[in-house]
């Protein structure tokens, strides 16, 4: 899983833009079909569950099949996600954790900070 580290600007309404660091991490194949397979197979565990439960398992059961299925095929298209982001709020200076780990890597984002609640655009 190679990782590169890149700089973006995390700005407020009425603040000056500060520096974030985010780190990037590209996923191979064989990564992206784990996460994919993990995803339909929670859907086909939470199938198999509700499937001897009278009424509940018309519903149930479809409805975890086809959205691990969905998931799983979204995140087979995810090529690169975000291992970390880092920055100071532009507005009351507080250095944070973007709360980002994990999620597909697109910019401009939203985030709010911790601190003092503002929402902010890391972008």
């Amino acid at each position: 899983m190679p990782a590169h580290t890149l700089t973006a600007r995390l700005s407020g309404f009425g603040c000056p833009s500060t520096e974030a660091r985010i780190v990037v991490l590209r996923l191979t194949t064989r990564e992206r079909l784990a996460r994919a397979g993990r995803v339909f197979g929670a859907g086909l565990v939470a199938a198999l569950i509700a499937l001897p439960i009278p009424l509940v398992h018309f519903v149930l059961v479809p409805g975890a099949l086809l959205g691990g299925l969905t998931v799983g095929l979204l995140r087979l298209r995810h090529r690169e996600i975000i291992d970390s982001a880092e920055g100071a709020c532009p507005c009351c200076g507080k250095e944070q954790r973007l709360g980002l780990a994990g999620r597909v890597f697109r910019l401009p984002r939203a985030v709010h900070c911790e601190g003092c609640r503002r929402s902010l655009e890391l972008g």
